[in-house]
């Protein structure tokens, strides 16, 4: 494949939010210049930042031609940035991911192929291997294709967001993100991308994401619920109806979201999802009960 497009601009723009992110930005931003694919750009939004990410985002731009770089004075919050890099990107693609997190290298050349031999597919994402604060790693899986995804959709995110590419065109005709569902905005969106077309994940692990303190998906965890719950009415109304035991389990998951710990919800989710993915393995009898536990406590289980 060639990298190179016919008026020389790039093809893909990496899109990398910063808010107080000066501890993991650097490794991220090494982990996209390490990528086999080189038709791209690198687009680093600080909203606000109070730590010096706003320094460091401003030597990363010098030090690298890749690498464009604009700074927001207040935090406007991530959906508004999202929207922002929408309109400013250069790229035909969008490949999403964090601050804190890293891609492999071949994962935008992958991506890259795929949705120009899938023209049908308007969201891309891949697996994901998961980094604790131990060290400990684990593989997320997701389904594969469009029509195993929408069976499931209404009670499991299709994609992860750090781990998306998805068409800039298609994203802002679909009306781009939606601040006030942060922070499951990213879900919203997903549900409009896979309303005019397919989706997909590539079966590889190609972005790493780390679970910390102050990771979003853990500090802002009841808010993401709620925002969660709001989205699948959104998608309940508007895209897909969903069967009254799915509305019931929406309402479980938002009462469970308040009632425990964040890591207990990421838990019993992760359970949950790895019984879908497993379900038909276990209706044709091909697994025992105990592989199946086994699948489910191994740090390298789906989830």
């Amino acid at each position: 494949m060639k990298n190179k497009n016919k008026n020389n601009r790039p093809l893909v723009s990496v899109v990398i939010p910063v808010y107080n992110g000066a501890s993991y930005l650097e490794e991220a931003v090494d982990s996209v210049l390490k990528s086999t694919y080189k038709n791209y750009e690198i687009l680093l939004i600080n909203d606000g930042s109070k730590d010096t990410s706003k320094e460091l985002c401003r030597s990363l731009e010098k030090k690298y031609k890749k690498v464009r770089f604009h700074s927001f004075a207040k935090n406007r919050g991530l959906g508004r940035v999202l929207n922002y890099a929408l309109k400013y990107a250069k790229g035909k693609y969008i490949c999403r991911i964090n601050q804190d997190d890293t891609m492999s290298p071949d994962r935008i050349q992958r991506q890259v192929e795929f949705m120009t031999s899938h023209p049908e597919v308007t969201l891309l994402g891949s697996w994901l291997m998961v980094k604790d604060e131990n060290g400990d790693r684990r593989i997320n899986k997701f389904l594969q294709n469009d029509k195993d995804i929408k069976k499931t959709w209404l009670k499991l995110s299709p994609v992860w967001d750090a781990a998306v590419m998805y068409s800039r065109k298609t994203a802002l005709k679909v009306g781009g993100y939606d601040q006030s569902y942060w922070p499951a905005d990213d879900l919203h969106m997903w549900y409009r991308l896979g309303a005019v077309g397919k989706i997909a994940n590539i079966q590889l692990p190609l972005t790493t994401i780390k679970f910390h303190a102050g990771a979003t998906s853990l500090k802002h965890h009841r808010k993401h619920m709620l925002a969660t719950y709001r989205a699948h009415r959104f998608a309940h109304k508007h895209i897909q109806r969903a069967t009254l035991f799915t509305q019931i389990f929406w309402i479980g998951q938002l009462v469970a979201g308040y009632l425990f710990s964040a890591r207990f919800n990421w838990f019993v989710y992760r359970l949950i999802k790895t019984l879908v993915i497993y379900r038909p393995a276990l209706k044709k009898g091909k697994n025992t009960g105990k592989n199946i536990v086994y699948r489910l406590h191994s740090k390298y289980a789906s989830i």
